[in-house]
C-alpha cells in the first residue's frame, strides 16, 4: 500500500509541472563538407548543443554541401546556438527558410 502512494504522489507532482518546452524543427545548410569527417564534425557540434538531435541529412545539389534537419528544446537551445557551433568549427551554416531545403 505505501508502494500505491508514493506511485500516486509522484504522478501527483508530475501532473502539477509545467508542460516541457516544444520542439523545434529547423532546416540548417552546411557548406564545405568536403570528406566523411567533415560531416562528423558538423553533425558532433551540432549535438554538443543542449536537447539537439540531428533527424536527417540531406547532401545538397552542390558539392561540399549538405542539409541536417535538427530538433530542439527551444527552452534550452535555439538556432543561433546551433549555427554559432557549426561555425565554431569553421563550417558555413546558416537556417534555411521552409522553401530553401
Amino acid at each position: 500500500m505505501k508502494n500505491l502512494y508514493l506511485a500516486l504522489a509522484t504522478l501527483g507532482i508530475l501532473a502539477a509541472m509545467p508542460a516541457s518546452a516544444d520542439e523545434q524543427r529547423i532546416n540548417v545548410g552546411v557548406g564545405e563538407l568536403t570528406c566523411p569527417t567533415c560531416s562528423f564534425t558538423v553533425a558532433a557540434a551540432m549535438r554538443g548543443v543542449p536537447t539537439v538531435e540531428i533527424i536527417d541529412f540531406q547532401e545538397g545539389e552542390e558539392f561540399g554541401t549538405g542539409t541536417y534537419v535538427v530538433a530542439f528544446d527551444d527552452q534550452a537551445a535555439n538556432p543561433d546556438m546551433i549555427i554559432e557551433a557549426v561555425l565554431a568549427n569553421g563550417y558555413p551554416a546558416e537556417v534555411l527558410q521552409a522553401g530553401d531545403s
